[in-house]
């Protein structure tokens, strides 16, 4: 072999494998390829319309839910989806007959956002799946946040004064600053549903805050924080007239009269914060009344009638407090005669009258200040006329003292009448019958006259007088049939000392 093939061949033996021609059938590294396993034309169209047919129906599916969804959010939305569960009927109805009937309930109930709304939703599901499956509560519970209310209402704290029921009220100072130590919201007095109405205030929220643990007519409680001085003149029967400038001018405390005014102490038993807590850890702080108001008042709204005792508020007239409260745990008769005069005791044949003083709202310490002992060593409460002066003037007060001692005369005059009448009675020659009617007539009598002798006139003079002249009228009657002396005597009426 010449030198030139032989370097020749050399050459292409030295060159690399991938300069090298791979037989047919063959890969780089000799392994044997099958053509044949290739996807077909055919394969690559059934793919596509195989993922197009997914594509659609998946489309279809998310329209139909997001139409569904959708539509559901907007039926959810309504207010009278919230009539669905029968234990809303109640809420719903109130809601129906309120001022905010025209207002869809999550404008309240989900504040301003989308995300609340949201979580309004989500809060809204959890709720329909438990009362779905019987686990729900039955204490059910709301609450409606400043910024749903400040939406519509924002400018009432730019208002002023309002009248809440002939009372001046002001928004501001009770949103805008601490009352009493803790932040108030909206719902912190406008929480109530009465009949009618859906969220309204009820006094009784008023009363807690103002009256609780306060002195009457100091602090929070001072009359005038609410109540105006009236201009106006008061018909306390009997042809009395009473005007409050006389009494405020002269100083007179309102508790003179009013002083029955306030009935509770607003306390919180225990029992209502084991009604909702009812594990040991979560009593741990009930006397942190700051944690507690924070808690139930500021972060969340609770009503404070389900914690506190309610304060009542308001005249009442058939409640006449003896001079020592603690007297009637023994002797709860004592004074019972003086308590119905000034009431007006209903008598038949005498229509009930409240005195002057029972119409004022008096009660028995109003007059019985000057304490003094009696024969017995024991403490008592007298009247004197220096009191009496301080509402009436003295030249009034002189007319009340010859009305008081003229109806005691006609007392003693009439008690002297009837005793001569039932001496008749027994020595006259009418029927058994007759006589008994009449001598139980003339019983009756001496129980009225009794009760007047005891009770005392100058509680409720008009009373007093309408008594006496039923007792004259009858007796008369009575002395004219036993052919007697009628009596003569003179009433404070026909006189002309009228109170």
């Amino acid at each position: 072999m010449s030198k030139r093939k032989r370097s020749s061949q050399r050459g292409r033996e030295d060159r690399p494998a991938s300069h090298i021609a791979s037989p047919a059938g063959l890969d780089d590294s000799g392994t044997p390829t099958d053509d044949s396993d290739a996807p077909s034309d055919g394969y690559w169209r059934r793919a596509k319309s195989v993922a197009l047919a997914v594509v659609a129906v998946g489309g279809v599916v998310l329209l139909t839910l997001t139409l569904v969804t959708g539509g559901a959010a907007v039926y959810t939305s309504r207010s009278e989806f919230c009539d669905s569960c029968h234990i809303m009927e109640p809420y719903y109805k109130s809601w129906q007959e309120s001022s905010h009937k025209d207002v869809a309930c999550i404008k309240c109930h989900f504040p301003p956002g989308a995300g609340e709304k949201v979580r309004g939703k989500m809060l809204g599901l959890v709720q329909l799946i438990k009362y779905v499956t019987a686990t729900a509560s039955t204490r059910l519970s709301a609450e409606v946040s400043d910024a749903s209310c400040l939406r519509c209402h924002d400018t009432r704290l730019l208002a002023g004064r309002v009248d809440f029921d002939g009372i001046p009220f002001d928004h501001r100072p009770h949103l805008t600053d601490s009352r009493r130590g803790k932040q108030l919201r909206c719902t912190s007095c406008h929480s109530q549903i009465v009949q009618g109405t859906h969220m309204t205030v009820t006094k009784s929220t008023c009363f807690l805050c103002h009256f609780k643990d306060q002195r009457f007519n100091e602090g929070l409680g001072t009359c005038t924080r609410c109540h105006q001085i009236p201009d106006k003149q008061f018909d306390l029967g009997g042809g009395v007239e009473f005007s409050h400038d006389l009494v405020y001018e002269r100083g007179v405390d309102c508790q003179s009269c009013h002083g029955d005014l306030n009935r509770g102490n607003g306390e919180v038993p225990r029992e209502r914060c084991i009604a909702c807590h009812n594990r040991e850890d979560d009593l741990k702080q009930i006397d942190d009344h700051e944690f507690m108001h924070q808690m139930h008042v500021t972060d969340h709204k609770v009503d404070c009638l389900q914690c506190h005792l309610e304060i009542e508020h308001s005249l009442h007239q058939d409640r006449i407090e003896h001079a020592a409260g603690d007297c009637q745990s023994c002797h709860g008769n004592q004074h019972a005669e003086q308590v119905q005069l000034m009431l007006g005791k209903p008598d038949e044949g005498a229509a009930t009258a409240h005195g002057g003083m029972a119409a004022a709202g008096l009660s028995c310490p109003s007059c019985h200040q000057v304490a003094e002992e009696s024969p017995a060593g024991n403490l008592v409460w007298k009247a004197s006329t220096n009191i009496c002066s301080q509402c009436h003037g003295e030249a009034e007060v002189e007319r009340y003292l010859a009305d008081h001692e003229l109806l005691k005369s006609t007392l003693t005059e009439l008690s002297d009448n009837l005793l001569r009448a039932q001496e008749a009675l027994q020595n006259s020659s009418l029927d058994a019958n007759r006589k008994s009617e009449l001598g139980e007539r003339l019983e009756t009598m001496e129980s009225d006259l009794q009760f007047l002798r005891i009770g005392d006139g100058i509680h409720n003079m008009h009373y007093a007088d309408t008594l006496l002249q039923k007792l004259v009228d009858g007796l008369r009657v009575i002395c004219r049939e036993l052919q007697i002396e009628e009596p003569a005597v003179k009433l404070p009426a026909e006189i002309g000392l009228k109170q």
